[in-house]
């Protein structure tokens, strides 16, 4: 409870520390996401025009969600200073934060669950991850309404427990679908051939790494939001989610030049090792082949090498 000499609470910073590190955790990685969209662009990828309507899209929502974060935060901690109800006002958060985030990360599922379906050609896997995602993006959607409709992003809201499983906890069991789904349709292609098992090993690392990323980050929130129910605390994860589906796919998309340059060390830069037997200097062979399409001189070799036989036989 408030001072009543004092309108800042004892415990201010439960409140106040977590929205200041979640905005800066949004322009940090908001600043990744802009070095990925630069790395992206000058590459040129000859990607399919809904693919870059995607990349760059996101790139400006992303933009608008910084904006609109950055100017709660500034209206939370230094307009509304030394005023309690002003500290905890919602503001913009019920779109910026929830609305926006469910949004960007239901896109990056979906372009996940396409991967997945033009690697594996299951539909029911891609369907269900779909399927989930839409449902934590339904979740969002009504916490994001109830949000501006009660002025508040509380639990007084009546609906608030049962959006937040759906938006969270829904997002956190997609992830972990897709990642699931994704190491073992590349566990699949594996051949034995170096070439394709290199570049399989690297996507699945680059899968669990992007997969697991955000799934720890939704679990959580979620874990926050549930356990310290009187605080903040759950505003530090939700600043930094949606910036990191976004990051997720563009490395993703980016990481192919990698892939294509380890599958051409690999190619080019493969070599035949023979067997070294009492000498650690590398043997060469040289191999000189003529082809004779002359029919006389084929039988003349044949004759001689003949002969040669028969005198090292006697």
């Amino acid at each position: 409870m408030p001072d009543p000499e004092c309108d800042v609470p004892a415990n201010v910073v439960q409140f106040a520390g977590p929205v200041l590190l979640g905005s800066q955790l949004n322009w940090g990685l908001f600043g990744v996401l802009t070095v990925q969209l630069y790395m992206y662009h000058q590459t040129g990828y000859k990607d399919h025009i809904f693919v870059k309507y995607i990349v760059y899209g996101m790139y400006l929502f992303e933009a608008l969600q910084t904006i609109l974060l950055t100017h709660d935060t500034f209206k939370q901690l230094a307009v509304s200073f030394g005023n309690y109800q002003g500290l905890i006002g919602a503001y913009l958060t019920g779109f910026e934060l929830v609305i926006q985030s469910a949004l960007i990360a239901c896109v990056t599922q979906c372009f996940y669950a396409w991967r997945i379906y033009i690697l594996g050609r299951s539909k029911i896997v891609a369907g269900l991850i779909v399927c989930v995602s839409l449902l934590q993006c339904a979740g969002g959607f009504s916490e994001g309404v109830a949000c501006f409709v009660y002025n508040s992003t509380s639990e007084t809201i009546p609906i608030e427990a049962t959006s937040v499983a759906m938006w969270i906890g829904g997002s956190a069991a997609c992830d972990i679908l897709i990642t699931t789904s994704m190491v073992y349709f590349l566990w699949r292609r594996r051949s034995g051939i170096k070439r394709t098992d290199t570049m399989v090993n690297k996507l699945i690392q680059l899968v669990v790494e992007t997969g697991l990323l955000t799934a720890v980050l939704a679990i959580t929130q979620l874990s926050l939001y549930i356990i310290f129910k009187d605080t903040e605390y759950f505003m530090t994860p939700a600043g930094a989610l949606s910036k990191a589906y976004s990051n997720s796919l563009l490395v993703l998309l980016n990481n192919r030049r990698v892939l294509r340059e380890t599958r051409d060390s690999v190619t080019t830069g493969g070599s035949v090792n023979l067997p070294q037997l009492h000498s650690t200097r590398p043997i060469q062979i040289n191999i000189d082949q003529e082809t004779f399409a002359d029919g006389d001189a084929i039988d003349k070799i044949q004759c001689e090498y003949s002969k040669a036989m028969d005198r090292s036989q006697s």
